[in-house]
């Protein structure tokens, strides 16, 4: 619990065990702290709190939470079934996506394709009909800049060569230039934006674990 007082914002902890046997090993006590971490790690380290049902979580530590709670289920080997039936709830309440599988790595290398951009010109023209008696003439004119090879439309002839390439590194865009640099951080590739197509897609490490993304 979150209190402000003349001291000061404080955080009350209540914690109580039930003993069923009658022999006085329950336990209730209360404990204030200075901040919130520190009873919510007493919870933490005890007792798989993300079992079990979460009602709520106040903005300001969500993602102090979904971050403790990530590196808790990966540190206790938490498996997707054992989550089955939690997971939504929890995913409710924080706010947040928590998946299972291969996390990107991060070192901020990333797979890369490069493609040239090639610009398509088309024409719309009002074609030559007896009741109009003019000759056929150019209504309007379309360009599109597009990565697909592009042909004659008469003899599909290859208009414009078409060339690529793939590649790992680090994307950055400086004004209109487009800059890949390798591990060492060091440029490999420049070129300029309006004349290249660049996808990139991270690097996934071999060994799946929890991670998350905000909703």
């Amino acid at each position: 619990m979150r209190i402000n007082d003349a001291s000061g914002e404080k955080f009350i902890y209540h914690h109580n065990e039930f003993d069923p046997t009658d022999e006085g090993m329950g336990v209730s006590r209360k404990g204030e702290y200075d901040n919130f971490e520190q009873p919510f790690q007493i919870i933490n380290n005890k007792y798989p709190w993300y079992f079990l049902h979460l009602e709520t979580v106040h903005p300001d530590y969500r993602d102090f939470v979904i971050s403790e709670l990530v590196k808790k289920l990966n540190e206790n080997q938490v498996s997707q079934e054992q989550m089955e039936y939690s997971k939504e709830r929890i995913e409710k309440v924080l706010g947040f996506t928590l998946d299972y599988g291969a996390v990107p790595i991060q070192n901020g290398l990333q797979n890369i394709k490069v493609s040239n951009l090639m610009k398509l010109t088309e024409y719309e023209y009002s074609q030559f009909t007896k009741e109009s008696g003019k000759q056929d003439r150019i209504k309007g004119k379309y360009e599109i800049w597009t990565d697909d090879q592009v042909y004659s439309p008469d003899y599909m002839e290859i208009m414009t060569a078409k060339f690529e390439f793939k590649t790992v590194g680090k994307l950055e865009v400086t004004g209109s230039a487009v800059i890949i640099r390798n591990e060492f951080n060091q440029i490999e590739f420049v070129f300029p934006s309006d004349k290249y197509f660049v996808s990139a897609k991270p690097i996934y490490g071999k060994e799946k674990s929890w991670f998350y993304a905000n909703a």
